[in-house]
């Protein structure tokens, strides 16, 4: 058995993980970062393929939730996590939610005012940045459309960085940002080591069990380990460890539906990325907005499509992939099912969720069509393409139905933080009640859906939690 020491362990590369490793590196902490899946060279893959997916996505990001209606949700798998999939949106914190959750949880020295300093540092550090030029044609095409419908949408910052007469710039992941900085001031990153469960010694953490890239067994000796793997993986580990009070049972997601429109014109311009254009008048219980309409993804968002999809295809240039997203209400579970590699995730959508998403799916359909869509591909298996506002009804009443793929890319809230010891496993900094030396960094501390894209809330919170534990 392969044999690891450090002083800290942090498993998980992604933006939590990421965060934890840099800022305790640069204390002069002795730190290990682990991370499952591999490290890829930027550019490695082409963003948004088929290849990316199978090679930075958990389970090619077609992971089941289980429940009466199945929510498809995807887990980075590589080193950075998740900030190397994702759209690279950035969304700073809603001060409102923030300050709700430190009444309703009792999170000390917590709350919009209390988190600034540490947003206005990730935002510096991350370069969070405007798109310097054009937004692109689905875009203007989404504003438009709320324009006449007089609904408010706004041009989304990202992490990116742009230099002078270069408007396609670099996206800011981790791997060009904090990564590089923990490795500069010492810590070690281990791609291809999963941790499987860790060591106990009555209430402390002595160790770690897990494997290498080529499936071999490893151990790491550790003096304290901070568990930033995410919503699921987090939570597995622990109950793995034999850790399990109120740890995975309070599971929050996004639930998500994708609309193909096709234009009499072109809409799709995969070199610009994720479209940045979103519509705020719903916010925070829903967003509409643009989605990423490579050949891969509009192949996978027509697979219930009627009609002849060939012919959809071969005209690609004319479609554009945009959805509606909402802040559900219902909770899921995340499992441990004895000798299954894979956590079993539970998740019941509430009927009031599915009715949000229905509004969503029809109020998105109407500002397609108010942007000159010709028509939108019916998301519902075996329903026609709907062709005008009357249509949407009919589309709202399959979403109701739960008869259309439900997606998530935001989870949280699986180790949720908090004064209250019944409900909050980790306290309000982040260190679990079960265990003296560990600590939970990542989007399972969240104790509900933050509304918008979590990344920015994720890292400001992470940067927050890591400076405690360095004082």
């Amino acid at each position: 058995m392969r044999e690891l020491e450090c002083g800290t362990l942090v498993i998980g590369s992604g933006p939590g993980g990421s965060t934890t490793a840099c800022r305790l590196a640069e204390s002069g902490a002795d730190v290990l970062l682990a991370e499952e899946g591999p490290k890829l060279a930027v550019g490695a893959t082409e963003p948004y393929s088929l290849d990316e997916m199978d090679r930075k996505w958990r389970n090619g990001g077609l992971t089941p939730a289980f429940g009466p209606v199945k929510v498809t949700y995807v887990e980075g798998r590589c080193v950075g996590g998740a900030s190397e999939i994702n759209a690279a949106l950035y969304h700073p914190p809603i001060p409102e939610v923030l300050d709700d959750w430190a009444r309703d949880y009792g999170i000390d020295d917590f709350g919009g005012r209390a988190l600034a300093p540490f947003i206005d540092t990730i935002e510096r550090e991350c370069s969070v940045s405007p798109y310097p030029g054009s937004p692109g044609i689905a875009s203007e095409r989404l504003a438009e459309g709320a324009r006449s419908l007089g609904w408010k949408s706004v041009q989304v910052s990202r992490f990116w960085k742009y230099t002078p007469g270069d408007e396609a710039g670099r996206r800011q992941s981790m791997t060009e940002t904090l990564i590089p900085r923990a490795l500069a001031a010492g810590a070690r990153l281990d791609p291809g080591l999963k941790v499987k469960r860790l060591e106990l010694r009555g209430r402390r953490v002595v160790g770690a069990l897990g494997t290498d890239a080529n499936g071999q067994p490893v151990r790491i000796r550790c003096e304290r380990v901070v568990l930033c793997a995410g919503a699921v993986q987090t939570p597995l580990i622990l109950l793995r460890s034999g850790i399990d009070q109120h740890i995975g049972r309070t599971l929050t997601l996004n639930p998500m539906i994708r609309l193909a429109a096709q234009f009499g014109e072109r809409v799709n311009q995969p070199e610009l990325g994720v479209p940045v254009q979103q519509i705020e008048a719903f916010k925070p219980s829903m967003t509409l907005g643009c989605s990423h309409s490579s050949l891969a993804h509009l192949a996978l968002w027509l697979v219930g499509a009627s009609g002849d999809k060939e012919a959809l295809l071969a005209e690609w240039w004319r479609l554009g992939v945009f959805y509606a997203k909402v802040m559900a209400k219902a909770r899921g579970r995340v499992r441990n099912v004895p000798l299954v590699d894979e956590a079993f995730v539970t998740y019941r959508l509430e009927r009031e969720d599915l009715q949000l998403l229905g509004l969503a799916a029809e109020r998105l359909g109407r500002v397609l069509f108010a942007a000159g869509a010709q028509s939108v591909i019916s998301p519902v298996p075996g329903a026609p393409a709907l062709t005008s506002d009357a249509d949407l009804p009919g589309l709202r009443a399959g979403v109701e139905a739960g008869r259309v793929q439900i997606t998530a890319i935001h989870l949280h809230s699986t180790v949720p933080m908090g004064s209250e010891q019944r409900n909050c496993p980790a306290d309000s900094f982040g260190k679990l009640r079960a265990l003296d030396n560990a600590w939970v960094n990542d989007a399972s501390l969240l104790p509900d859906t933050p509304g918008i894209n979590p990344q920015g809330t994720i890292l400001a919170i992470a940067r927050r939690n890591v400076e405690r534990m360095i004082g």
